[in-house]
């Protein structure tokens, strides 16, 4: 028998060059099918972390709005739940201090106070429209107006001036 050389076979060349290129291909694949299963296990433990992440602060809102709302029927409330009317946003409380007592004719009008209550649970901030809020109050921005409709459905607002306190 007559034996070729392999190496200048072009036939035996060429399968050799395939095996090699199938085997570098097959190596590339499982290194990259392996990085593919572990960036899927990340993104399914990040949406797992995102998820449980998204239920807490959602369970945080949700008792910080149940506080804001049972607030005036908890102890160390500083006024009658009865003179607390909610709001919500931007504030919780317009509190109507004295109001009970002057419905009842106890009190006279000069009892009456007028207080912006914000409620916030633990270590919770005023938002940026609650402070522009309390910045009203304490530069005395505040005011009492009276507004009419008559029979034509008209409105008209009257001013009534407020008295200023020296600061």
């Amino acid at each position: 028998m007559f034996m070729h050389d392999p190496v200048q076979n072009p036939a035996v060349t060429a399968i050799v060059v395939l095996s090699v290129f199938l085997m570098g291909a097959v190596a590339a694949f499982l290194v990259l099918w392996r990085r593919y299963e572990k960036l899927l296990l990340e993104r399914d433990e990040s949406i797992e972390q995102a998820r449980r992440q998204s239920v807490k602060q959602s369970r945080n809102t949700l008792k910080g709005r149940i506080a804001e709302q049972m607030a005036p029927l908890l102890p160390g409330f500083a006024y009658q739940p009865a003179d607390s009317r909610f709001l919500g946003n931007p504030i919780d409380y317009v509190v109507f201090h004295g109001y009970t007592e002057l419905a009842d004719s106890e009190g006279n009008d000069g009892d009456l106070e007028i207080v912006m209550l914000e409620i916030k649970q633990n270590s919770s901030q005023l938002s940026r429209v609650q402070r522009a809020v309390r910045r009203a109050v304490q530069e005395g921005r505040v005011r009492f107006e009276v507004a009419r409709v008559d029979e034509e459905g008209n409105v008209t607002t009257e001013q009534v001036p407020a008295a200023r306190r020296d600061r």
